[in-house]
């Protein structure tokens, strides 16, 4: 840097004001203007990071590369180490090519080896704990990572680097299920970016992000709208579209959580479209979250198509394993209930148990499937599994959805007074948490609860509370069930069956209609009986048949059937049970 021209030195000193200024444009051009007359590494790193705010992919690997390779040159490990460092967050976010970022990031530990203690040594540690949280799912490595981190940025008096792994630490922490001490962390270094402690810009928004992310996973929405509103201040604006656009895919997910879905959908669109081309890896959530509303709203179509292609590169790293949870939710809302079973197990198979925080979800889906297949012992399983963990966690959201899940149980097993019970406090939880369309949902298990109690007008009420709902939100496939279950209700006096009785069945139908009253799936009563799979499937299909009954919910109502006419007690009599 000493040997260069006063031309030269002053053009770099330009830019690396416009840098200070935000002014991304001009500082590009003041270093290519340096490189094209000599080639300084510290000039086509500052290149680097100007092309980077700009969304300059091509431009900013290639500078960055071309500064590591000079910074190596001369012999400066600590300079090529901070090169590698951000060319593995280059390849991770620009690319999504997680090989490739591994390596540079390889490199930067292995430079470091020899080389006095620095905030690189942090960073590095960071960047890892990064990647263990957003890739590997491995909370316990980043809690480790982020510790580290802020131990360095300690005996180095580095407060940057001390806030982001406070931030790192606190969200390993709630993605592990401490949630309290996490979120204490969190909103600490949310704090210090908001108050302007933090010198860097990208590491102030980051930590911001960090901390929206843990609300997101543990739907702490109140927490969350509060940052969220002081990130988006803080990145509107146009002077950094990288760190607006992932701001405002996570405000999508409190947009979706209060029932703003056009405002979402929008702002989802303009976002991931916007990221497609220089982000992929990021714009793979948005593509998820977009399919995700569309799935709400029964574009089914649509939302396959955006999760067939977040399935493939450069997507698929980040968006990997949400992109199967949100598959799984398509195959429910469609019916496909096994396919749907078989890719939340996937999900929950491909997710750490450490890592509890994004275990719910897949597990609703599976109760769900499972309740809905007459599996019934299993999703007992499954909904216990996930009661478990919202009460580690402690978070109301979650607690509504274990409510919501046990209400949907209770209701298989035609416990209508337990269903009610449930429901009724999904429905209270969701409410104060302003979820109108979880919260409708509830309702709706709410009022096929009531029904089945004679309590026909409370359940025709809630019942039109719910549809109102769906019907202002676009949410068609749950307004179409809703109102399946409102002409049920209606043209089926409460407390009868079409006037069937157990003689309208064949003893083989009688049989299967009590098997299934035990919780057994199709599988498990041929498997018992010593039929072939395909003969139960048969023998159930006339059983819906004779009860006139269809649809997803045609399981549990013939489950009911057999509770409310005593059948299941009448067969273990008639056969010498004593059970």
């Amino acid at each position: 840097m000493e040997s260069i021209s006063g031309t030269i030195y002053d053009k770099l000193e330009e830019g690396q004001k416009a840098l200070e200024q935000t002014e991304w444009t001009l500082a590009r051009d003041c270093f290519q203007s340096v490189v094209r007359q000599e080639e300084i590494p510290e000039a086509f790193e500052l290149l680097g990071r100007a092309a980077w705010w700009l969304d300059d992919a091509s431009t900013a690997l290639e500078a960055r590369e071309k500064a590591y390779k000079l910074y190596r040159e001369r012999g400066d490990s600590r300079c090529a180490a901070r090169v590698a460092i951000a060319l593995a967050y280059d390849y991770h976010s620009f690319r999504g090519e997680y090989a490739i970022s591994n390596g540079w990031s390889r490199r930067a530990q292995r430079l470091l080896e020899d080389v006095e203690l620095s905030p690189e040594h942090g960073w590095v540690k960071e960047w890892d704990g990064n990647v263990a949280i957003e890739v590997e799912h491995d909370p316990e490595t980043a809690l480790r990572l982020g510790s580290e981190a802020v131990e360095i940025a300690k005996k180095l008096n580095d407060f940057d680097l001390e806030m982001m792994g406070i931030a790192l630490e606190g969200l390993a922490m709630v993605c592990a299920g401490h949630v309290d001490a996490g979120m204490q962390r969190l909103d600490e270094a949310a704090t210090a970016s908001i108050a302007g402690e933090i010198s860097e810009l990208e590491v102030a928004v980051n930590v911001c992000c960090y901390l929206i992310t843990a609300c997101e996973r543990v739907q702490d929405y109140n927490r969350a709208v509060q940052w969220c509103y002081n990130v988006k201040k803080t990145t509107s604006g146009g002077t950094y579209p990288l760190m607006f656009f992932l701001c405002q895919i996570h405000y999508t997910s409190v947009l979706i959580w209060r029932g703003d879905w056009d405002e979402a959908e929008e702002l989802l669109i303009e976002a991931s479209e916007s990221l497609m081309t220089t982000r992929p890896a990021h714009a793979a959530e948005g593509m998820v979250r977009r399919a995700d509303l569309y799935r709400r709203r029964g574009r089914f179509d649509e939302a396959a198509a955006l999760l067939k292609k977040a399935g493939k590169k450069p997507f698929r790293m980040l968006g990997a394993n949400f992109q199967l949870l949100a598959k799984a939710a398509l195959a429910y809302d469609r019916g496909q209930l096994e396919t749907a079973e078989s890719l939340a197990e996937r999900y929950l198979e491909n997710t750490p148990s450490e890592c509890r925080v994004v275990l719910p979800q897949g597990l609703e889906i599976l109760a769900l499937a499972r309740v809905e297949l007459g599996e019934l012992n299993t999703a007992s399983e499954t909904a216990n599994e996930l009661r478990s963990i919202a009460e580690f966690i402690g978070t109301e959201p979650l607690h509504a959805s274990a409510c919501f899940v046990e209400g949907m149980l209770c209701l298989g097993t035609a416990n209508y007074k337990g269903a009610c019970k449930k429901f009724e406090r999904a429905v209270e939880l969701f409410e104060k948490n302003e979820n109108p369309f979880q919260a409708s949902r509830a309702r709706v298990g709410l009022a096929r609860s009531l029904h089945h109690l004679n309590r026909k007008k409370p359940a025709l009420h809630v019942l039109h509370s719910a549809l109102e709902t769906f019907n202002k939100l676009g949410a068609l496939p749950e307004e179409k069930r809703a109102k399946t279950v409102l002409k049920k209700i209606k043209s089926i006096p409460s407390g009868q069956t079409d006037g069937l009785t157990p003689d309208t069945f064949t003893g083989r139908e009688m049989e299967i209609l009590c098997e299934m009253a035990r919780g057994k799936s199709n599988p498990e009563i041929a498997s018992d009986l010593f039929i072939s799979v395909r003969t139960v499937e048969r023998h159930v299909s006339n059983i819906y048949a004779k009860l006139g009954i269809s649809g997803r919910s045609a399981r549990a109502d013939a489950i009911t059937y057999v509770h409310k006419n005593g059948l299941l007690k009448n067969q273990n009599i008639q056969s010498g049970s004593p059970n």
